[in-house]
């Protein structure tokens, strides 16, 4: 019989590990795509990351298998590792990915260049998936449909009825489709009715849930008329399909709308507002190039982020509830001492953090560096539809996580700060054993059966050894080897290896001549 299984807990990372970086680097250089282009999408609307389980996980290529799969990000070593579950076999796609915290939505589509028209006969796909929080496991449910066209551009959000939305621009309109209350049988695609959805072909769309029971759509509109600009328009949860409400502009005028969009929601308990970074298509130094709209009530307000003297390009927002911050990243041109520093390119760059509080929106020229390649561009910057550091939104002590490209060298990079909290609150409280394998007090264990044991988080591996993780029987240590695996959380106490070991020097012994 197992007696006891004592373990001794190190201390939890509260940081990532150093990380070795060519001079002028800045952020971590990550797996590489190679294989596949632009795989964290060139249009702002979309997103390729989520925190489920108090882990950050992503939608990325692998190039072993040449399948994009989900995979686990590693604060310990800063690192990222595929778990072996497929989301897409074909190269050359973008995504949009939606964690609702019970499933997983990957859509996945085809897409078509800056002002081409969209090509009929490559279909949008969704693939849902389930997850096991005892296994650390994402299982396929199923796949379905959206369309079948190659776009520019494709997002999806979920109702509070349980119906998932997908919108894109086609024939120079803003399409929509949505799902049953099952999540996954998708309908006939429609134009959204209103007129003012009658767009160019470089016009996108986005959405966005809010208020608990209305999904938002957001579109850019530039014919070249005064009625260019960024509309907005909502649809109430359990309402016909069509029963959208007429659009209003955030922002209206000639130029004051691009094809980049990125909503994101804080709800009614943390103030309730509707949030936009855009792009404009101003040219003149001193005028908005990216901006942050904001809906309050039924009134929006525009917010510059950065001007077109400082050259920023596919900014994306973040809200972190716990800082009280609204956290913008955007492509700007490269710092002094790198390759092209300073150069205002549509290429990339490197990525930069602009932040405001979220009580009084106010940006500066101030930036930050988050995402440098010394050598080359980076570009594309994404992360989650969450909002971190949200008790509300799962996400309480996620911290933070951004992701972006370096296509000519065809590498990942990602920002991560492990800065956390969440519902007012800071993790203290100590991880916890949630498994055993043997469980507590099996019998007929063989001697030489490896002991597991599974924590709550991630763990410090310079303190998982054989003096903090011990097996005992009764108050007897046992010797054992110590390992530990950090995707799965998990210590083993490999008995094994040692009573082989002993074995071997017990048949020394017998053999070995007397005197």
């Amino acid at each position: 019989m197992l007696a006891a299984l004592l373990v001794v807990l190190g201390s939890v990372l509260l940081a990532p590990l150093p990380a070795t970086a060519e001079p002028g680097d800045v952020g971590v250089e990550g797996p590489s795509h190679a294989g596949t282009g632009t795989p964290t999408g060139t249009k702002r609307a979309s997103s390729s990351l989520w925190f489920n389980d108090g882990t950050w996980w992503g939608n990325l290529w692998n190039t072993a298998t040449s399948d994009f799969e989900i995979f686990r990000f590693n604060p310990a070593t800063n690192s990222w590792a595929s778990t072996g579950v497929m989301t897409e076999t074909r190269a050359n796609t973008h995504h949009d990915v939606l964690w609702d915290g019970t499933t997983l939505y990957v859509a996945s589509y085809r897409f078509v260049n800056d002002g081409l028209p969209a090509e009929p006969g490559f279909p949008t796909n969704m693939r849902r998936y389930s997850y096991d929080p005892g296994a650390d496991k994402y299982t396929l449910l199923g796949s379905t449909q959206i369309n079948n066209s190659k776009v520019e551009l494709l997002t999806i959000d979920k109702d509070s009825t349980g119906r998932v939305w997908a919108t894109w621009q086609e024939g120079n309109r803003i399409y929509l489709n949505v799902t049953g209350t099952d999540g996954a049988t998708w309908g006939t695609p429609f134009a959204h009715p209103a007129a003012l959805s009658n767009v160019s072909v470089d016009d996108t769309s986005a959405l966005i849930a809010f208020d608990g029971n209305k999904m938002g759509l957001m579109w850019s509109r530039q014919v070249g008329d005064a009625t260019d600009g960024v509309y907005w328009s909502y649809h109430v949860d359990g309402a016909a399909n069509s029963a959208w409400t007429d659009p209003v502009a955030a922002v209206s005028g000639l130029r004051s709308g691009d094809d980049h969009i990125y909503l994101k929601w804080l709800d009614a308990s943390a103030g309730g507002k509707v949030f936009a970074a855009i792009k404009t298509s101003n040219t003149s130094a001193s005028q908005p190039l990216i901006q942050l709209l904001s809906l309050t009530g039924t009134t929006w307000s525009a917010h510059t982020i950065a001007t077109v003297s400082e050259c920023p390009n596919r900014v994306i927002v973040l809200i972190d509830e716990y800082a009280q911050k609204i956290r913008t990243f955007a492509t700007y041109p490269k710092p002094a001492g790198t390759l092209n520093a300073g150069v205002c390119s549509t290429t990339g760059g490197a990525i930069y953090e602009k932040s405001t509080p979220l009580d009084t929106i106010s940006f500066t020229t101030e930036k930050t560096a988050r995402i440098v390649d010394a050598d080359q561009y980076v570009h594309n910057v994404t992360s989650t539809k969450q909002n971190v550091n949200s008790a509300a939104w799962g996400t309480a002590n996620s911290g933070l996580l951004v992701l972006a490209d370096g296509n000519a060298t065809s590498q990942y990079w990602h920002y991560y700060d492990p800065t956390g909290g969440g519902g007012g609150t800071t993790d203290t409280a100590p991880p916890t054993v949630t498994a055993t394998a043997p469980v507590a007090g099996a019998t007929g264990v063989a001697v030489t059966a490896n002991v597991t044991g599974t924590f709550s988080e991630a763990m410090d591996t310079a303190t998982i050894t054989s003096g903090t993780f011990t097996l005992a029987a009764g108050t007897t240590p046992v010797p054992a080897t110590v390992t530990y695996n950090s995707t799965a959380r998990s210590a083993t106490l490999d008995r094994v290896r040692i009573w082989r070991r002993e074995r071997c020097i017990r048949r020394r012994s017998r053999v070995a001549p007397a005197g």
